[in-house]
């Protein structure tokens, strides 16, 4: 029997508060910015301009930052300390997502960030 259907992983966001606790995690969706898809599942992480400008939403990387795309639905003004491999260690969440090709593979990836606010 042969899986003619490769079901694309999933990408899981954990959220973690100020402290380091981990207080919710969801699945990530293409398109979407890291503050959108929070919000959508309940979680408050402050924003005030919604175009990377003005630096409210700005969370750490603790986890997964190959998966991270910092402009994703806009222009990241910031400019944002990388790790060795040149992988965000911090991000704007109202412009920042998912890297599309994560969406595509076969393995299951996980993203965690940290609120600063």
């Amino acid at each position: 029997i042969f899986n003619f259907y490769k079901r694309a992983m999933t990408v899981i966001v954990k959220v973690q508060d100020s402290a380091g606790n981990e207080i919710w995690s969801f699945e990530a969706e293409d398109q979407k910015s890291l503050w959108e898809l929070a919000a959508m599942h309940g979680v408050e992480i402050l924003q005030s301009c919604g175009t990377g400008f003005c630096g409210v939403c700005l969370c750490d990387v603790v986890d997964g930052g190959a998966a991270i795309e910092l402009n994703k639905t806009g222009e990241h003004i910031f400019e944002v300390a990388m790790d060795e491999e040149n992988n965000p260690k911090q991000l704007l969440a109202c412009v920042s997502g998912i890297k599309s090709e994560f969406f595509s593979d076969e393995k299951q990836h996980t993203v965690v960030i940290k609120k600063l606010y």
